[in-house]
This record gives structure tokens, sequence and C-alpha cells, in this order.
């Protein structure tokens, strides 16, 4: 798109992702926050939208008893995936002419180059708690009740994701429509 003056501008952040414009984004990070859960749970995935059912089937290609998990994507599925997480929620619509400074979406600190997602499982006297950081940054888990630590009960972090967990709630098959 072009401005009056003629030079470009770039809607990517408007219109593609979840959340944040488009309403089918969440759902292309359903697969991993399903996988999170497995992993938080040591339960086997549960998911029918986009795993790979073949690898998330073994536990060899998909242990459940490990400390330490590493997965790698593309910038780009991080954004549907912090959407489908909950992250970066925004009070309001974002403007398309005017950017709000104190806006929580914004591409380069949720996607720099070697960004990454921290998911962290604690185990404490109390129970099992979560907490993310995304670029070192502890993110603050509103959506399931998160202490000034930024530290919220594994229970509540799994009953906040019933979006993941209900598959995206039927958004997936919108994408074939």
């Amino acid at each position: 798109m072009r401005t009056k003056g003629g030079h470009l501008r770039s809607q990517r952040t408007l219109t593609l992702f979840p959340r944040y414009g488009q309403k089918l984004g969440p759902v292309q990070g359903v697969g991993y926050v399903n996988e999170l859960i497995s992993r938080l749970t040591g339960q086997p995935v549960q998911d029918e939208t986009k795993t790979n059912r073949t690898l998330d089937s073994s536990l060899i290609t998909f242990p459940l008893n490990r400390t330490i998990y590493a997965d790698f994507s593309h910038d780009n599925q991080m954004v549907a995936i912090y959407s489908a997480i909950g992250l970066f929620e925004q009070r309001k619509p974002l403007s398309t002419t005017k950017p709000d400074p104190k806006r929580m979406w914004r591409i380069s600190r949720m996607t720099p180059f070697a960004g990454r997602m921290v998911t962290e499982k604690l185990k404490c006297a109390g129970g099992d708690f979560v907490r993310i950081f995304v670029n070192d940054a502890l993110q603050p888990l509103e959506f399931c009740g998160a202490d000034s630590s930024g530290v919220c009960s594994l229970k509540k972090f799994l009953a906040s994701q019933k979006y993941a967990r209900k598959n995206g709630e039927g958004d997936f098959e919108k994408c074939f429509d």
C-alpha cells in the first residue's frame, strides 16, 4: 500500500496476525501450544490442528520425561504462538495511522533476530508453576492470574489455554473455507 506521498507502507502487523487484526491468526499457533501443554503435563499431545502426529505420538521423537526441551521455529510462527497463548494482548485495537507508544504489540520486540520464548515449569513446595520470558523479558501472564513475579500455577495456566485445548474452537477448519 502506498501513502499519499508515494511511499510504501506495510500493513503486515495489522492484517496478518491474530487478535491484532486477523481472526484466524491464533489458530496457527495452537499446535505448538498443545505440544507445550503436553510437555508441561507429561501427557501425550492432544491436538487436531497442525502438529506432526507421527512425531508427536512417539516417545522417541517427542519425549515427555526430559528436564529441558528446545523447539525451534520461524519468526512468523512465533507471532501466532504468542497469540494462541494470550501474550501481548492489546487493550484496544491498533490504529492504522498513529502508532500508540504504549502498545503491547511491537513486532521488533516480539521477533527480533535470534528472538526466543522460554517457558519455565517451576516445581516448588506449593506445587507446579509456570512463567514465560520473551527475549529475556518476563511476561505478565495476567490471563492466568500471575503474581508480581510473573508466576502462575500450572493448573491456572492450563485452564487459561482453553482455546488451544479445544483445537482453536473450530477456527482451524475455517482456514480451508
